[in-house]
C-alpha cells in the first residue's frame, strides 16, 4: 500500500509542487532514440528518486509516435550520477502502440547496461516556465547534462524476448 501511495504522492507533486532540491528527489527529460527507462520511447520524463551519490530510483512517462508508455526502476551508476560513468538500469515498463482502434500492449522487465557521457559545455543551462498562464516567469538549472548509450534486453510477458539498442540525451534538473 506504501509503494501505490508514494507513487501517487509523485505524479501529484510534479503537477501542484515546486521541486526543492533538499527534499532527495530531481526530474529528468530524455530526447533520442529509445530509452534505458522504457525501451519504446523517443521523449520521456522521470521522475529520479535518489538513494545515494551512484543509485536511484525511478518512474516514468513516454512517448513515441503511435506508443505511449510507463515505466519503474532502479539504475546504478559505477562511479558517479554527475561524472561520466557506467550505470545499469532494471526497470518494468507497460506500453500501449497503436492507435485507439487497433493496438498492443507490451509489458515486461528490461536490463540496460550503459555508459553515461557528461556534457560540460554552455547550452542552454536552465530552464525558464510559469506555472500558470500570465504568472512570473521561474527559472530552474540543469544539474546535469548527459548522453546515454547503450542496450535493453527484454523479457515480455509473453515469454518472448527483446534486444534494443538506445541513444539519447538527458537533462536533469
Amino acid at each position: 500500500m506504501k509503494k501505490i501511495l508514494i507513487l501517487i504522492i509523485m505524479f501529484g507533486s510534479v503537477i501542484s509542487q515546486e521541486i526543492s532540491p533538499s527534499d532527495g528527489s530531481d526530474s529528468s527529460i530524455s530526447f533520442g532514440f529509445l530509452s534505458e527507462k522504457i525501451p519504446i520511447s523517443i521523449i520521456e520524463y522521470s521522475r529520479l528518486l535518489d538513494i545515494d551519490e551512484r543509485s536511484e530510483f525511478y518512474f516514468s512517462i513516454g512517448s513515441m509516435l503511435f506508443a505511449t508508455g510507463i515505466g519503474s526502476g532502479y539504475k546504478y551508476y559505477f562511479n558517479s550520477k554527475y561524472s561520466s560513468s557506467k550505470f545499469i538500469s532494471i526497470g518494468y515498463h507497460l506500453s500501449y502502440l497503436g492507435t485507439a482502434d487497433e493496438g498492443m500492449v507490451l509489458s515486461g522487465i528490461s536490463f540496460s547496461p550503459g555508459y553515461s557521457i557528461i556534457y560540460k559545455g554552455n547550452s542552454s543551462p536552465k530552464i525558464t516556465y510559469r506555472e500558470s498562464f500570465g504568472s512570473q516567469l521561474k527559472e530552474v538549472v540543469y544539474k546535469k547534462t548527459a548522453i546515454n548509450v547503450g542496450i535493453s534486453f527484454l523479457y515480455l510477458s509473453d515469454n518472448s524476448f527483446g534486444v534494443f539498442p538506445f541513444i539519447n540525451l538527458e537533462r536533469r534538473f
